[in-house]
C-alpha cells in the first residue's frame, strides 16, 4: 500500500488507502441491525470553507466494540490507515469493517493554544504512534482549521421516515454557508494585477486547442481592465460583398465580441488543458482558480494556469451555472446590459464554436438558416441539459448505426451526470438541501464495457398479465430486460485516473425500440437469439466473446474488472428516475427513523438510469 495520499487522489483511485483530513461533518454513533456500532464522518484536506459534501470523503467505520470506534468530533484531524474507498452512485465513500481493523488516529486541538494537540489512536491495543510526517501534516491542518476566517458551525443531518408512496425525504445542510468555494477571493477582471493569484468567474468567448499539453481560452466577465488588449469592432471585415452564397474564398473572421478591453487570454497547461478540450465550450461560464495574471511580450495583460505542483491531477477550472452561482448570475446581468447597449448579439453559448468548426479552407457552401433544432422530449418533470457538455473528439466518431431521438442535444459526460450538481437546491436564508433523484433526461456518448445477465439467453424474461377479455385468465408474454454498463470516452486527467461508469437499464417498449425485435423465449427460439446477437454486435462489438473468454478463467471477484472492447462509442438518450431502496439485506443496515439502508446518500431512494429513444440500425 502506498503512503499517505490526499483525499482527492483517494476518491479518484479507490482501493486501500491511507488518508488524513479534517472532520467537517460528524454523525452520532448508532447500533446497526447486526452486531456492530457505526460512526459516520466527512473528511476534507482542502477547501475547508466549502460545504461539507464538496470534495470530501465520507467514511463509515464499523466495529462490534464501540470503544474501538474513533470518537470523532467536528474539526478533529483524523488519520486512517488502510481504509477501503469505493464508488457508489458517482461518489467515493470509505468503509472500515469489523474484519479489517483499520487503524485510526485523532488529532484534537487543545482549548489552550499554547498546548500541543492531543493524539488518540486505535483500535484496541497495542497502541501505535503516527509517523513524524503524519504528525506534521496533521498539525498543519489543525492550524488551518484554527485560522479559518469563518469557522464552520456544527452540521447536523435530519432524516425522517420515508413514506414510500406519498413523499420524498431529502437532506438539508443546516450549516451557515461560507461565501466562496476556495481559499483565495474571487476577483473581477477589472481588478486583476500581474503576479497576484486570484479566482475569476468568466464566460468563454473564444478557444483554441493545440495538439500538445496546452490550450488557450479567451474569457470575459464584462468588466474592463486598461492592461488588456483593445478589441475593436470592424464591420467591414465580416464578409465579402456580392457573395451571399459563399462561392468565393474564406471569409475573414472578426473578433466575436465583446469589444474594448474586456477580454483576457488565459493559457491552460495540463491537466487543465485536457479538461477544457473535453468539457469547456464557447459560451460556458467557468470558475478559474489559481489564475496568475502576467504581462506578455506585447505589454498586454494575460493569464496562465499551471499544473498544481502539490496535486498534479487537480483541475483548477469548472463550469458553473448562474442558477446556483452568485458571481455567474451577476456576470449574466452585466452581459445583458452590455449587449443591450452594443446591439444585436446572438445567443453566444454555442454559435462561435460552430463557426470555428466550419472548414474554411475550401469554398463554403450555402449555409442553411433558421433550421429548426430537434429537441429532446421531456421525460418526467423536465429535461436536463447540463452546462458541462462533452465535446466529441474529432478522432472518435460515434457509431453511425446507433441513433438517438434527441438529435442536436449536447452530450453530457458521465462525470457531470453522477456529480448531480442540479440535485442541490438552494432556498432563502442560504439553506441548501439535496434531492435523491430527478426525473430528467440526458444524451450520452459512451461505450459498453459490460452487460447483465452474462448470457444473452436471459435477456428476455417471462411475465404474466391479466387478459383484457377475460379477467379470470392470465396470459404469458416475454419482455426484454437487461442492463448495460457504460463508460465515457473523454480524455483522462492522469494515467492513474479511472473512468466513471454508469448502469443503464433496458426493458420493455424502449428495449423493443432499441432492438427492433420482439422478445421471445430465447432458450427455444434460436433464430431470435441469433438476430439479437447480431444487433448487439453492432452496439458493443466483440464484447460478448471477450466476456465469455474471461469467464473461462478463474478470476478473483475483487480483482475482476469489466472487459474492454474495441467497439465504437454510441450516442443514446437516457432518463433518470428513482426507485424505493430495497437494500435491507445488509447485516449492518441501520434502523433509524424506519430507514434500513446504509448506502451513501440514498435517503431511502435509489437513483437509476434507463435507456429510451435510441435505435440500432442495420
Amino acid at each position: 500500500m502506498a503512503g499517505l495520499i490526499d483525499i482527492a487522489t483517494a476518491c479518484s483511485n479507490g482501493g486501500l488507502v491511507n488518508v488524513l483530513g479534517v472532520a467537517v461533518d460528524v454523525m452520532d454513533i448508532f447500533r446497526t441491525r447486526g452486531s456492530s456500532s457505526c460512526i459516520t464522518f466527512e473528511l476534507k484536506d482542502e477547501d475547508l470553507d466549502g460545504y461539507a459534501w464538496e470534495q470530501s470523503l465520507k467514511v463509515k467505520y464499523f466495529n462490534d466494540n464501540e470503544s474501538n470506534l474513533p470518537h470523532v468530533r467536528l474539526n478533529d484531524v483524523v488519520l486512517l490507515r488502510g481504509v477501503r474507498v469505493n464508488q457508489y452512485q458517482g461518489r467515493a465513500s470509505g468503509t472500515a469493517s469489523q474484519a479489517q481493523r483499520v487503524k485510526w488516529a485523532i488529532f484534537r486541538a487543545d482549548e489552550d493554544p499554547s498546548k500541543s494537540p492531543s493524539i488518540t489512536t486505535g483500535p484496541g491495543s497495542p497502541t501505535w504512534i503516527p509517523t513524524p510526517g503524519e504528525k506534521a501534516k496533521a498539525s498543519a491542518l489543525l492550524e488551518l482549521v484554527q485560522h479559518k476566517v469563518q469557522p464552520q458551525t456544527p452540521q447536523r443531518t435530519r432524516r425522517g421516515t420515508i413514506p414510500q408512496q406519498s413523499s420524498t425525504v431529502v437532506e438539508a445542510s443546516l450549516a451557515t454557508p461560507t461565501p466562496r468555494k476556495g481559499k483565495m477571493p474571487v476577483s473581477q477582471i477589472k481588478d486583476a494585477v500581474p503576479d497576484k493569484f486570484c479566482q475569476i468567474v468568466a464566460q468563454v468567448v473564444k478557444d483554441h486547442h493545440y495538439e500538445s499539453d496546452k490550450s488557450t481560452i479567451w474569457v470575459t466577465d464584462y468588466t474592463s481592465n486598461e492592461g488588456l488588449p483593445n478589441h475593436e469592432k470592424d464591420d467591414s471585415m465580416t464578409g465579402t460583398d456580392g457573395d451571399p452564397y459563399g462561392h468565393l474564398s474564406r471569409k475573414y473572421k472578426s473578433w466575436p465580441g465583446p469589444w474594448g478591453q474586456l477580454t483576457m487570454q488565459v493559457t491552460l497547461w495540463n491537466p487543465h488543458a485536457n479538461f477544457a478540450r473535453s468539457n469547456i465550450s464557447v459560451g460556458d461560464i467557468v470558475l478559474l482558480s489559481y489564475v496568475r495574471p502576467k504581462i506578455n511580450r506585447d505589454g498586454n495583460l494575460e493569464a496562465v494556469i499551471h499544473e498544481d505542483k502539490k496535486f498534479s491531477h487537480k483541475v483548477h477550472l469548472k463550469v458553473v451555472s448562474p442558477d446556483y452561482d452568485v458571481d455567474a448570475k451577476e456576470l449574466m446581468k452585466r452581459r445583458k446590459e452590455y449587449w443591450k447597449i452594443h446591439g444585436d448579439r446572438k445567443d453566444d453559448r454555442k454559435d462561435d464554436r460552430k463557426d470555428d468548426r466550419k472548414d474554411d479552407s475550401r469554398p463554403a457552401k450555402k449555409q442553411k438558416v433558421d433550421e429548426p433544432k430537434k429537441t429532446l422530449q421531456k421525460e418526467g418533470n423536465r429535461t436536463s441539459l447540463p452546462v458541462a457538455a462533452v465535446a466529441t473528439s474529432s478522432r472518435v466518431k460515434p457509431n453511425p448505426q446507433v441513433k438517438p431521438r434527441g438529435v442536436g442535444i449536447p452530450n453530457s459526460s458521465i462525470n457531470s451526470i453522477l456529480a448531480a450538481e442540479t440535485h442541490v437546491i438552494k432556498l432563502p436564508d442560504d439553506l441548501k438541501y439535496k434531492v435523491p433523484f430527478q426525473n430528467v433526461g440526458y444524451t450520452l456518448l459512451a461505450r459498453v464495457v459490460d452487460f447483465f445477465p452474462p448470457k444473452l439467453e436471459d435477456f428476455a424474461v417471462q411475465v404474466s398479465s391479466k387478459s383484457i377479455i377475460d379477467n379470470d385468465t392470465e396470459s404469458v408474454t416475454w419482455e426484454w430486460r437487461f442492463c448495460l454498463l457504460v463508460e465515457g470516452i473523454e480524455p483522462l486527467m492522469s494515467k492513474n485516473q479511472q473512468r466513471q461508469q454508469l448502469k443503464i437499464f433496458v426493458a420493455g417498449a424502449e428495449a423493443e425500440f432499441l432492438l427492433c425485435l420482439d422478445a421471445t423465449n430465447l432458450r427455444r427460439d434460436e433464430q431470435r437469439l441469433s438476430e439479437l446477437r447480431e444487433k448487439l454486435f453492432i452496439l458493443w462489438g466483440n464484447l460478448e466473446e471477450q466476456k465469455q473468454a474471461a469467464a473461462g478463467n478463474p478470476i478473483d471477484d475483487e480483482d475482476w474488472k469489466p472487459v474492454k472492447s474495441a467497439s465504437l462509442p454510441f450516442t443514446c438518450c437516457i432518463k433518470e428516475y428513482g426507485v424505493p431502496c430495497r437494500d435491507a439485506r445488509d447485516s449492518d443496515a441501520m434502523a433509524i427513523d424506519g430507514q434500513l439502508c446504509v448506502k451513501e446518500e440514498c435517503f431511502g431512494w435509489e437513483r437509476r438510469f434507463s435507456l429510451f429513444g435510441t435505435t440500432i440500425h442495420e
